[in-house]
Parts: C-alpha cells; structure tokens; sequence
C-alpha cells in the first residue's frame, strides 16, 4: 500500500503568536482525526514565522478529500485567518520508502 504524506509549508502574519497557532491546531486536529484515511500528523517551526505541517493519509483521493472539506471548516478558516496565503505551499507526495522507529 503506498501512503501519501502532506507538507504544507506556510508563514503566519506578524501579528500572530504561536500560541494561537497552537490553540487552532487543536482544532485542526479533531477535524482530522474524523477524517477517513488520516494517519499522523505534526507540526514544526523555525525560529521566526515559518511552519511546516505534515499529515499522513492512506491515499491520494483520501487526503485530497481531506484537503478541499478542510478549506470550508470551521478549523479550516480558523486556521487560514493566521496564515500569509501567499507564502502557503502544499503538497500531496506518494511515500516510496518509510522507516517506524530508531533502535540505535
């Protein structure tokens, strides 16, 4: 089964803090949670504005349905509000190889 795994690379307007970023995801993560074929998801940032949020799926058709339902939730436009969209990048990639876990 080949998985897909979405980067959205985005940075968030001057005026918003990371702990409304944080307080968003929480609701970004329960829209994602009752999506079918989630997997995972995280969330990463630099030290100034930039973001990179990556979530797994099952498929392609799968998080592609994720991502147009996500755009007209209520978290989904909770979510854009603090985003600079033109700086927003995302993409849906089929996985070709994953390692779970580190025994090192």
């Amino acid at each position: 089964m080949t998985t897909v795994v979405e980067i959205v690379k985005f940075t968030t307007h001057a005026d918003v803090s990371d702990e409304q970023v944080l307080a968003s995801c929480e609701r970004v993560d329960a829209f994602l949670a009752a999506q079918p074929g989630f997997l995972y998801r995280s969330l990463a940032k630099d030290n100034g504005r930039a973001w990179v949020d990556i979530a797994y799926w099952e498929n392609m058709s799968l998080a592609q349905k994720a991502s147009s339902d996500f755009m007209d939730s209520e978290a989904g436009k909770e979510m854009i509000a603090l985003i600079d969209m033109d700086t927003c990048d995302m993409k849906h990639l089929e996985t070709r190889n994953i390692l779970v876990g580190y025994d090192g």
